[in-house]
């Protein structure tokens, strides 16, 4: 794309992640930071880029500096947000999960499809080096035939929250599967073929919310694939997350923190194995000495390489996650939900109903 126009971007939320996003934005060859709106003017003005800044929502949406826009505010302002760009002819990514309900998912689906504009999710995790090595193992045949994945996702739990919403049931959707667990809820999506049934245990017993602190949660395809899923507000050794995907030839692996991979292949009786690990030594010495930000807006670069290559209709291969990919993953969370709550497997299809179909 060089030399072609830059997509210009307005954010939405300037807070945490909106400052991280901001910063993918001004680093990437394909989009520009031109707009944001925050409540807070100050926050914003302390964006990277110098974009114009808006405090007040109705001049932000009436204004043409940008052509797309990016949600950084909590999920239970999505579908609305998402929803008036949209009408307004904007392009849309809205940062994990979706939203907080199914409802409000369809909802921003259908308003896309109605303005022909693109919506995205923001599950960046897609773009970690980590993730790529796992990803191109399972696609490629590396390790065979897919048979099972494991996967976790965990932290400490209240004190990684900066703010109450952060665990409402009424902004998230759910707890600790729609907070941490939703990201490899979605890749575990990425490598399997069309979940269908899911089971699940959820506890609350630690913190006592009215949200789930430790979620068991079973998936099976429609091949048959089956994950085992562990999403967790009680992980005492700090923020980590892991897939591991089986085939009949080998596995492969991605884990953080720090991000690192391995794939391992066997002989036809797994009596001889090979070995190959990935350290990714440069990303660990400048999580180190930078912070996690510093990794994870590059993920939000490539992300942002991906959407504007989805906008302007160019032809090639597209890891980011698509509108329908969040529908599934909130929808493989609230079944998981029912699940626990009914002491049945559930089937994913019972809660999409008329959603458009899942590709």
């Amino acid at each position: 794309m060089t030399g072609a126009a830059k997509l210009e971007f307005g954010l939405i939320g300037a807070g945490g992640i909106g400052a991280v996003r901001a910063r993918a934005l001004v680093k990437s060859e394909h989009c520009r930071l031109s707009a944001c709106f925050d409540l807070d003017a100050q926050r914003a003005r302390a964006l990277p880029g110098e974009p114009q800044v808006f405090d007040d929502r109705r001049a932000f949406f009436d204004s043409d500096a940008y052509d797309a826009v990016v949600i950084c505010t909590p999920p239970d302002t999505h579908r609305e947000l998402a929803m008036e760009a949209l009408a307004r002819g904007k392009h849309v990514i809205v940062e994990k999960p979706m939203a907080e309900s199914l409802a409000s998912c369809r909802a921003m689906i259908d308003a896309a499809a109605a303005a022909k504009r693109v919506l995205t999710v923001g599950f960046n995790h897609r773009y970690f080096k980590g993730v790529d090595v796992l990803r191109r193992a399972v696609r490629d045949g590396t390790i065979g035939r897919l048979s099972w994945i494991r996967a976790f996702a965990g932290h400490t739990g209240l004190s990684e929250f900066k703010s109450p919403w952060m665990y409402d049931r009424a902004v998230m959707g759910g707890g600790t599967l729609m907070d941490n667990g939703v990201h490899v809820l979605d890749l575990v999506n990425h490598l399997m073929s069309d979940i269908r049934e899911v089971s699940a245990v959820t506890r609350n017993d630690f913190w006592h919310l009215d949200v789930e602190d430790n979620a068991f949660v079973h998936i099976v395809d429609r091949d048959g694939v089956v994950c085992d899923l562990h999403s967790t507000w009680t992980e005492w050794k700090g923020y980590a997350f892991f897939v591991e995907a089986y085939g009949d030839r080998g596995m492969a692996g991605a884990y953080y923190a720090p991000m690192r991979a391995r794939v391992t292949t066997v002989d036809s009786n797994g009596a001889r194995r090979s070995n190959r690990r990935n350290l990714f030594v440069a990303d660990m010495f400048r999580e180190k000495f930078f912070g996690w930000q510093s990794t994870v807006v590059d993920t939000f670069v490539a992300e942002l390489g991906d959407f504007a290559a989805r906008v302007s209709g160019r032809a090639e291969p597209i890891v980011g996650a698509d509108a329908r990919d969040g529908l599934m993953a909130c929808a493989v969370a609230n079944a998981a939900y029912r699940s626990a709550e009914s002491g049945r497997p559930v089937e994913v299809a019972e809660l999409l109903g008329s959603a458009p179909p899942l590709t």
